[in-house]
């Protein structure tokens, strides 16, 4: 709920009075209230327009991700309370007081900060910069990997069942699908796609890795079951097709901060570039 006052207050209110600091009367936090009417708060419409400017301040991958999954009716609920707090607030005359306008002021400049910053990050977030990081970071992403598909049974007796049936020329998603006891093989046909030695456990990882690319491998047991094995493909990189959106916050940090030192460097630097004066008597 903060955090939706303060997008709120960035958003809406007003510029302070320049008459020499004296307390503005004009009431801030105002919203367009255009499009759909979602709720009434004593007769005033809560409209459509005003959770699309909620919705606007939040990061692609946030909204998304609550659009996906249904939170759009949590957040219209957080608007609608939001809006009877601050008809309150704008009936007892909140923003009369000095501590409130400082605090509206504090939040406009926020506000304009960060939207520096998101413009200037935008402009420069180009898909090459992007590359050109994880290029420069090659190193991170130097990880083994090994994509494997598997069947997975309660008894040595039926992995070897299963491999013999495999080496004869079985299709492996149609054998894993009937036969795996794990759950995912009805979806995926027993394929687990990339994975780290570390995120498998021991017996299997340990084979897996050991087995060359395209190899039907013998029967290992964990303890799950019996393993049939196959190693589909090995890597020693993690393409950056994999990790793009893993990176592209670490680049956008990045690029922020260059940016903010360029101004620094820029607003610190002596004016007009002239040198400081030689000490008398040198």
């Amino acid at each position: 709920m903060r955090a939706l006052v303060l997008i709120a207050l960035a958003a809406g209110c007003q510029q302070p009075a320049a008459n020499g600091g004296s307390t503005s009367t004009t009431v801030p936090g105002e919203l367009p209230r255009t499009g759909a009417t979602l709720d009434t708060v004593n007769g005033v419409p809560v409209t459509q327009s005003m959770l699309d400017a909620y919705l606007a301040q939040l990061p692609d991958s946030v909204r998304t991700k609550m659009e996906a999954q249904g939170g759009l009716a949590q957040l219209q609920e957080q608007v609608i309370m939001q809006e009877i707090l601050y008809q309150e607030a704008v009936r007892e005359k909140i923003y009369e007081s000095d501590l409130t306008q400082t605090r509206l002021r504090l939040a406009e400049r926020d506000a304009l900060v960060e939207s520096l910053l998101r413009d200037a990050v935008e402009s420069r977030m180009t898909d090459e910069a992007v590359r050109t990081w994880y290029d420069e970071h090659l190193v991170q992403f130097r990880r083994p990997q090994v994509n494997a598909s598997h069947v997975l049974v309660a008894t040595e007796d039926e992995a070897k069942a299963v491999h013999a049936e495999l080496a004869a020329g079985g299709d492996f998603a149609t054998v894993a699908k009937a036969k795996s006891k794990d759950p995912s093989a009805a979806e995926n046909g027993g394929n687990l796609g990339w994975f780290a030695e570390r995120e498998m456990v021991k017996p299997f990882a340990e084979a897996a890795f050991a087995g060359e690319k395209g190899a039907l491998l013998e029967p290992v047991e964990s303890q799950f079951g019996w393993h049939v094995i196959q190693v589909v493909d090995k890597r020693e990189v993690v393409p950056f097709e994999d990790v793009v959106d893993e990176i592209r916050p670490q680049v956008e940090t990045e690029v922020a901060a260059a940016y903010v030192a360029e101004l620094k460097e820029a607003a610190t630097a002596p004016a007009g570039g002239e040198e400081a004066p030689a000490p008398a008597g040198g």
